[in-house]
C-alpha cells in the first residue's frame, strides 16, 4: 500500500513552475502544438510521437523535450541524464514516467539522430506559429552575423603536432598485439618535452632548432603510420571480434594520417622556412576538422564557424544561415529575403543591418523584391539607404542596434560561446537546438507580459 501511495503522490505533485514560468509556458505550447514533434518523426524510421524509439523507450516528445530542456538548463548529456532522474520539474517537463529516466548515451544516441535540416523545418514551424499567436508578424527584419567556437584549444604549430604524436603513439600501442614483424619506439615523452620547451622559448633563431627536433619525431611517427596501414590492411585473422578490433585500429590510422601529413607540410614551411602559408592550406585540430578561422578585423580571431542570424521586432529568430569558411556579409542578403520569402510567404516592408552587407547589387535585390525601406547603418559613397523619411532611417538604424543584444542574450543565456558538440553536422544541429529553444522562450516570455 505504501509504494502504490508513493507512486500516486509522484504522479499528481507538480513543480514549483514560479522558479521558471518560461519553462511552464514553453511547456504549455509543446502540449498544445504536438505537430512540433512529428516534424522529427522521419528521422526515426516511420515512428509517431507515441511510439518507442528502439530498445531505449525513448518517444519522439521526450526526445526533443530532453533536448529543449538540455539547451534552456545549458546542460551536458551527463547532467541531462541526472535531471531526467532527479529534478521535478525536469521530470514532468520532459515526460518522464513513474520511475523512468535515461542514461547519458541512450539520451546522446536518440538526440544525434535528428538531422540540421528537420530541426530547421522545426525552428520554421515555431516562428510560423509565433506569428499565429500575433508574436511577431515578420513585417520588419534584422540581421547580423556572429562566431561561435568549436571546443578545440588554440592552434598552434608546435600544439598541433604534440597532438599528432600522442594520438599516433596512443593508437599504435593499443594495437601492439597485432604488430608481430612490425618495430615501434615511442616517443611521446620526448615531444611532450620538446612542446614545452617550444612555447616558452622566445626568438625564432631559438625555436627552430626545437622545432626540427619535433618534426624529426613527426616523421618517425608518419612512417609508422604507413607501415602500420600497409601491415593491418594484409593482416588475415578468423577471430571475428579481434578482426574488428584490426579494423578499428586501421579506420583510426587511416583517418589520422593524412592530418599528420598536413601539419607536417604546413609547420616546415611556416616555421623552418619562413614562408607564408595560406588559411585554406591550414588544419586548425586533428578532433575538429571542420574549423574554420574567422577573421575579427582588429581583434582576436575566432575557431569556429561563422552564423547569421535574422530577428524580428520581437526578438524572435527567423532565419539562421550557417556556411563554411569565412564568407563577406554581403553574400547572406538576397539569401535572407528568400529564405524568408519561401518559409513565411512574405516580404518584409523594412529590413535594417550593419554595414558590411551593404552594396548596390543588395539594395537593388532588396528593392526589386518589394522591401519598401533598406537601411545599412553605414553606407559609402553613393550607396543611400532606401527609406520613406530621414526619421525612419535614424529610427531604423536604432533598431538595428538591437540584435546586439539578441545575441548576447542567445549566446550568454543559453551557453553558446562554445560548441562541445563533434563533427560539422552537430555542430549546426547544436546551433540549430538553441535557436529553437530561444525561440520558444520568446513566445513565452511575450504571452507572460499578457498575463
Amino acid at each position: 500500500m505504501q509504494f502504490f501511495k508513493a507512486q500516486q503522490v509522484f504522479d499528481f505533485e507538480q513543480p514549483d513552475w514560479s522558479k521558471d514560468p518560461e519553462l511552464f509556458i514553453v511547456d504549455q505550447i509543446l502540449n498544445q502544438f504536438p505537430q512540433i514533434f512529428q516534424l522529427a518523426a522521419p528521422c526515426f524510421s516511420n515512428l509517431d510521437q507515441h511510439n518507442h524509439i528502439g530498445r531505449t523507450g525513448m518517444t519522439l516528445e521526450q526526445t526533443v523535450r530532453c533536448t529543449i530542456y538540455m539547451r534552456k538548463k545549458s546542460l551536458r548529456y551527463r547532467e541531462l541524464a541526472l535531471h531526467t532522474a532527479d529534478s521535478k520539474m525536469g521530470m514532468v517537463f520532459m515526460k518522464m514516467g513513474y520511475g523512468q529516466s535515461f542514461s547519458h548515451q541512450t539520451l546522446q544516441q536518440n538526440i544525434s539522430k535528428i538531422t540540421a535540416d528537420v530541426l530547421y523545418d522545426i525552428n520554421v514551424a515555431i516562428c510560423q506559429l509565433a506569428m499565429e499567436l500575433e508574436v511577431d508578424d515578420g513585417k520588419k527584419l534584422r540581421r547580423d552575423s556572429t562566431a561561435i567556437m568549436t571546443d578545440i584549444h588554440y592552434p598552434t604549430n608546435c600544439s598541433l603536432l604534440w597532438d599528432c604524436i600522442r594520438v599516433c603513439s596512443r593508437i599504435l600501442k593499443k594495437a601492439t598485439k597485432f604488430f608481430v614483424v612490425l618495430k615501434v619506439s615511442h616517443y611521446q615523452r620526448s615531444a611532450k618535452k620538446l612542446n614545452y620547451r617550444i612555447v616558452n622559448t622566445q626568438g625564432q633563431d631559438k625555436r627552430i632548432p626545437l622545432f626540427k627536433k619535433m618534426l624529426k619525431i613527426q616523421e618517425k611517427y608518419i612512417k609508422y603510420a604507413h607501415q602500420a596501414i600497409d601491415y593491418l590492411s594484409q593482416l588475415q585473422i578468423n577471430d571475428f571480434i579481434s578482426d574488428l578490433a584490426r579494423q578499428d585500429f586501421l579506420l583510426q590510422l587511416q583517418d589520422l594520417l593524412p592530418k599528420m601529413e598536413q601539419i607536417y607540410d604546413v609547420a616546415y614551411r611556416r616555421e623552418i622556412l619562413n614562408e607564408p602559408v595560406a588559411i585554406e592550406q591550414k588544419l586548425f585540430s586533428i578532433f575538429e576538422t571542420h574549423t574554420d578561422y574567422i577573421n575579427k578585423g582588429r581583434r582576436d580571431p575566432i575557431f569556429g564557424h561563422k552564423i547569421n542570424l535574422t530577428s524580428g521586432k520581437s526578438n524572435l529568430i527567423f532565419d539562421v544561415i550557417m556556411e563554411r569558411g569565412n564568407p563577406n556579409d554581403k553574400g547572406y542578403f538576397s539569401k535572407t529575403l528568400d529564405n524568408v520569402a519561401k518559409n513565411y510567404q512574405l516580404i518584409p516592408r523594412d529590413f535594417a543591418t550593419d554595414g558590411g552587407y551593404a552594396s548596390f547589387k543588395n539594395l537593388q535585390d532588396a528593392q526589386n523584391k518589394g522591401v519598401k525601406n533598406i537601411v545599412f547603418t553605414k553606407s559609402k559613397g553613393k550607396l543611400k539607404n532606401i527609406v520613406s523619411s530621414k526619421r525612419m532611417e535614424t529610427m531604423l538604424k536604432n533598431w538595428r542596434s538591437g540584435i546586439e543584444a539578441i545575441i548576447s542574450n542567445f549566446k550568454r543565456g543559453l551557453d553558446v560561446h562554445r560548441c562541445n558538440w563533434k563533427g560539422y553536422q552537430k555542430f549546426q544541429s547544436y546551433i540549430l537546438w538553441s535557436v529553437i529553444t530561444f525561440n520558444l522562450i520568446v513566445i513565452a516570455s511575450n504571452i507572460l507580459k499578457t498575463l
